[in-house]
């Protein structure tokens, strides 16, 4: 008996300790990404909650939000009066296009570059040929003209997607006016050349809405045409002082850039918040299945960082044209360095604000440049000499900032018996205005043909 109870004595075994030990070792992992997700999932919580008063605020101050909104306040901000008269101008112009390869601005020729009246101009048969065959879109866009501005025009919404198509072929009809005022400046034919002047100003106005940087991008390049059509016409002493009162008149107010800066990032804003709430992931944002990140589930984190990002871009619009720059390359650092995770929307669709600013900063050195240039031609003929230095120009009604950069350089100025000359810098190096002027050598980058204007 005593051997059998022996016999049926079992110790502990350590093997269950270790089975323990494991247990518990592969439990804290466990424990801890459930403690994870319970914390994402808190976040995400109050993210949906603050997001929504977030959207809510926007909703009640009447800004755009979504596409529904945006369609809207498209249509209050804009006339359809002029609506069919536009969309005939610009159906001659996409005809006008098809037949245009062969010519400066519209295809693959360039002009003289000694550009002039009585220079040989090889290409100018051609050009007098096409603008006969296309005088009716002059008189299509005179029509339009007479109604408000800017122009309602037939936009579907679909967030990033809103295809812009109509705003893209408005720069045919400034791209031919400019082909007109170049061959009306080199007959000496001012009045033509005024009026299609003119014109390239009501093309620009005509389109300037309150919709997305790619518009007011088009709207900022319609205007360097208008400006430099008014540039490079003082080469050629075709403008009398009335004419010269109404040029200087055309480039007077500067271009409202808080209001342009504002209602394009509204614009965008909405469109892109728009995009995001139709989709769970951002696949169905992009349109790629084939890229495993894209297969992310847009998180109500992530569209509330995206929303944050605007917020700091809308609040540079107070701006003055030389600070906006410089504020716009600190906002995006400070945008895009967060490394959050949350931060992967704003890092897809945060728009570049620094290239942004600099095509408003370069609007306006431009438009002093003109405005400049202008009064040096006054002057001359109303002294019947070129001014001595530029100070001289208040005479004609200028101030020091009409003949300064937007970071308070005096432009470049040289003058003869026949000849004077403005200029500024290249648009690749804003740093120094060259202290004598640059001479136009077929070497030279085209960056300075804008920048130097000569005065005859």
């Amino acid at each position: 008996m005593t051997m059998q109870s022996n016999s049926e004595f079992k110790p502990p075994k350590r093997r269950s300790k270790r089975v323990n030990w494991i247990a518990t070792i592969c439990l804290i992992p466990v424990l801890l990404f459930a403690l994870f997700i319970c914390l994402i999932g808190y976040r995400e919580v109050r993210a949906y909650r603050e997001l929504n008063d977030k959207l809510e605020a926007i909703r009640q101050a009447g800004e755009p939000i979504d596409d529904a909104s945006m369609a809207s306040h498209f249509e209050k901000t804009t006339h359809k009066e002029g609506t069919t008269a536009w969309s005939e101008a610009l159906m001659l112009a996409r005809s006008a296009n098809a037949i245009s390869n062969r010519l400066p601005v519209m295809g693959d020729a360039s002009f003289p570059r000694d550009f002039r009246s009585g220079a040989d101009w090889p290409d100018e048969p051609r050009v007098a040929e096409f603008l006969r065959e296309i005088r009716p879109l002059f008189k299509k866009i005179d029509a339009a003209d007479a109604f408000p501005k800017p122009v309602w025009t037939p936009v579907d919404f679909n967030g990033i997607s809103t295809t812009l198509e109509v705003y893209q072929e408005t720069r045919l009809l400034a791209r031919i006016l400019y082909l007109d005022t170049s061959h009306a400046l080199f007959h000496k034919e001012s009045e033509r050349a005024l009026k299609d002047i003119r014109s390239l100003q009501s093309v620009a106005k005509a389109f300037d809405v309150e919709l997305a940087l790619v518009t007011k991008l088009i709207t900022i390049a319609i205007q360097g045409m208008h400006k430099d059509s008014i540039k490079r016409s003082l080469s050629m002493d075709v403008w009398n002082d009335e004419q010269l009162a109404e040029l200087m008149d055309q480039v007077r107010q500067p271009y409202d850039v808080a209001n342009a800066w504002r209602s394009s990032l509204l614009g965008e804003r909405a469109m892109t918040n728009a995009a995001v709430n139709d989709s769970i992931s951002l696949a169905g944002v992009m349109g790629d299945y084939s890229n495993p990140i894209y297969r992310l589930p847009i998180l109500p984190s992530g569209k509330l960082a995206l929303l944050r990002s605007y917020d700091v871009a809308l609040d540079m619009s107070s701006a003055s044209t030389s600070e906006l720059v410089d504020r716009a390359l600190v906002a995006e650092k400070k945008v895009m360095m967060k490394t959050a995770f949350t931060n992967y929307l704003v890092r897809l669709f945060f728009p570049a604000l620094a290239v942004y600013a600099e095509a408003f900063d370069r609007d306006e050195v431009f438009r002093r440049l003109t405005m400049t240039s202008l009064a040096v031609k006054r002057f001359q003929l109303k002294n019947n000499r070129f001014p001595k230095n530029l100070p001289e120009l208040t005479d004609i009604g200028l101030s020091e900032r009409d003949w300064t950069t937007t970071n308070r350089q005096a432009f470049g100025y040289e003058m003869g018996d026949e000849m004077a000359y403005v200029w500024t810098y290249g648009t690749q190096d804003k740093k120094t205005i060259p202290t004598s002027r640059p001479i136009l050598t077929p070497e030279m980058t085209p960056d300075f043909l804008w920048n130097v204007v000569s005065i005859r």
